[in-house]
C-alpha cells in the first residue's frame, strides 16, 4: 500500500502543489467541520466508496454538505443496488479504512477498477481538501490538479451535477 509520503512524491512528481495541514484524527464530517473551522476558506469535501449489484466500485467525491441520493445516482450511473461498500473492499482498493476515504485513494487502485464521480459543484472552489490517506491531516490541491491526479491514475471518471436530482 502507497503511504502519506509516497503520496507527496507522487503529486510532486506530477508537479501537483499541495499543502497539508495535519490536525486530530476525524471519522464524520461534523467532526472535520469543528477542526476546519480554524483554515483558511476551501471546499470542504467528502467521499463515499460505493458498490453495485454488478460488483463495480464507485467513488464519489463532492462537498461536504451535498445531498447524495444513491437511489437516483444508481439510476444515473446504471449502477443497480448502488450501496456502501465494506471495509474489506476498501482497504483492498483504496488502502484506508472507514474514516479515511479520500479520493487520494485512488492510488491504491492498481486494477484502476474504481469508477469516479465528481460533483460538478467542486469545481466553484479554488482549493479542495482531502484526506492523505489517513484522517489525522488534511490536503490542499486545486480542482484541475485533482483531475490530473485522477487521470494520471488512469481511472474512469464522470462528472455530475448533484443538484439535479
Amino acid at each position: 500500500m502507497i503511504l502519506k509520503d509516497q503520496l507527496f512524491k507522487f503529486l510532486e512528481n506530477l508537479e501537483i502543489e499541495h499543502k497539508t495541514q495535519n490536525h486530530k484524527p476525524v471519522f464524520t464530517v461534523e467532526e472535520a467541520l469543528s477542526v476546519f473551522k480554524e483554515f483558511p476558506d476551501f471546499g470542504q469535501c467528502k467521499n463515499l466508496f460505493l458498490k453495485d449489484n454488478k460488483k463495480n466500485l464507485w467513488l464519489v467525491g463532492a462537498l461536504f454538505d451535498t445531498k447524495i441520493k444513491l437511489k437516483e445516482l444508481s439510476k444515473i450511473i446504471h449502477a443497480p443496488g448502488l450501496r456502501f461498500a465494506n471495509e474489506d473492499l476498501l482497504k483492498e482498493h483504496l488502502g484506508v479504512t472507514a474514516g479515511s476515504v479520500s479520493l487520494f485513494g485512488l492510488i491504491n487502485d492498481k486494477g484502476h477498477v474504481v469508477n469516479v464521480i465528481l460533483d460538478q459543484n467542486l469545481f466553484n472552489h479554488k482549493t479542495l481538501g482531502f484526506h492523505p490517506l489517513t484522517n489525522d491531516a488534511t490536503t490542499f490541491i486545486t480542482p484541475d490538479d485533482l483531475q490530473k491526479f485522477i487521470k494520471a491514475l488512469g481511472n474512469k471518471t464522470q462528472i455530475l451535477d448533484f443538484c439535479s436530482f
